[in-house]
């Protein structure tokens, strides 16, 4: 490996043992973990996370996974692949730059993906995995650039734009996520449901699925385009993830889940090689024939109804109700969360008052471009009552408290953003200016 010149940001200790990333002794046979911090040598902006998982040879390469978060929080979003990376080798590399709204990403992630190629033991093979807005953007990559998989949460695409991807997708949904449709819509014209769109639905909100989740996603990815790709990952690896799905499934069935045992029976069933075991087949056609499947269907779909009208009236609510009427409105639906007396009835309301916080994101990000203070100060108190320590919010107040000519109050708010977790200092500039060196 060449030597680079710039300083190491970030070397921690993990398990037994860590190099760091200007030591890896190529003439050793056993080769320590690393993690490290790292920027693109042709763009010192273009900065990202790195972890190599032990290697048991010094000339052994590993997959690629890059990993897209929508803040471009490259340490926080790592942490949650690492127990893949360890149990499915790969080299995880998480941009710090990368986040939503920005110009240009494609490009980023090339010059991201080339830099890490010169200097790290990755092989031909490249995952991409996004949450959110980064699902969106590694979609948009992965239908320009030769990507090997995906693995998405948060977000999914058309039927049109997956195909054109041409490599396996592999997207989890919360339940209780506001862009649970998304994915939810592929249950009802399974005729037209693009082959490499393998679906997984968990019960959680709008955030990164946790490790245990990514891990068995990377299992699927890179079991299931091992041969293909030549990837040296074992026959022991896969009967080991075959029992493991098998015992998920049966795990659903008995709890009445028939949906998840549904989606994982239908994942393997259509995947090589998992499909070899002819036991999920069997378990798929079953699950589709039951009456007792079929009538969950349709309480998902009498709800996802419901959820798709509501919408609508509750986002013209943002731009002409006061928050008297909201916070009845959100008495009535926490009463409805509490007594639904479906799972499905629950997880509908609960995507409901997650819809209105991203609604007041997005009408205060277009009030604050269009410098629209009218607007931006109707939302304003329904997004700090619905969330009131979203970084998001305390930073669109502090634009409202800049337009308004009072720089100390901006600059409180400001400060609570950032404490928050909010970090695009570009925006800071372009918005408040005259904040800049605070």
């Amino acid at each position: 490996m060449k030597k680079r010149n710039f300083p190491l940001l970030l070397i921690l200790l993990i398990g037994g043992g860590m190099a760091s990333c200007g030591n890896i002794n190529k003439n050793v046979a056993s080769i320590p973990a690393v993690w490290c911090s790292d920027r693109c040598g042709s763009d010192t902006l273009n900065s990202y996370e790195v972890f190599i998982p032990e290697r048991e040879k010094a000339d052994q390469t590993l997959p690629l996974l890059v990993i897209l978060d929508p803040h471009g929080n490259g340490k926080a979003s790592l942490l949650h692949f690492k127990l893949a990376a360890e149990h499915y080798p790969a080299v995880l590399v998480a941009s710090n730059l990368v986040k939503n709204n920005l110009p240009g990403y494609e490009d980023v992630v090339q010059k991201l993906i080339e830099d890490v190629r010169t200097k790290y033991p990755v092989g031909k093979v490249i995952l991409l995995s996004g949450f959110s807005g980064g699902a969106r953007m590694a979609i948009g990559y992965a239908m320009n650039h030769p990507v090997n998989g995906l693995i998405l949460s948060g977000a999914l695409a058309g039927p049109d734009e997956l195909r054109k991807v041409g490599c396996l997708v592999y997207s989890i949904s919360g339940t209780d996520d506001f862009n649970f449709m998304e994915t939810a819509q592929y249950l009802f014209q399974e005729a037209t449901i693009p082959e490499n769109l393998k679906i997984e639905f968990i019960n959680t909100s709008h955030g990164w699925p946790d490790s245990l989740t990514l891990a068995s996603a990377v299992g699927f990815v890179q079991l299931a385009c091992s041969e293909t790709l030549g990837l040296s990952v074992g026959k022991v690896l896969e009967k080991d993830f075959v029992k493991q799905q098998t015992e998920k499934i049966d795990s659903f069935r008995n709890q009445g889940d028939l949906l998840n045992s549904m989606l994982m029976s239908r994942n393997m069933s259509t995947t090589a090689p998992f499909n070899n075991e002819k036991s999920f087949a069997a378990s798929y056609n079953a699950l589709k024939a039951s009456p007792a499947y079929a009538a969950q269907m349709s309480l998902l779909m009498q709800n996802l109804q419901f959820e798709y009208q509501v919408r609508q009236p509750y986002l013209e609510a943002l731009q002409t109700k006061n928050t008297e009427w909201w916070k009845k409105e959100l008495v009535k639906i926490d009463l409805q969360i509490q007594t639904a007396t479906t799972p499905f009835a629950r997880d509908a309301n609960r995507r409901i008052k997650a819809f209105f916080g991203i609604a007041c994101y997005s009408y205060c990000r277009q009030a604050s471009q269009s410098h629209n203070a009218t607007a931006l100060n109707q939302v304003l108190p329904i997004y700090r009552m619905l969330e009131p320590e979203n970084p998001d919010m305390f930073y669109f107040s502090a634009i409202a408290k800049y337009w308004e000519g009072s720089h100390n109050d901006a600059k409180f708010q400001l400060k609570k953003a950032i404490d928050a977790g909010f970090s695009d200092l570009a925006n800071i500039h372009r918005d408040m200016p005259a904040l800049t060196n605070y």
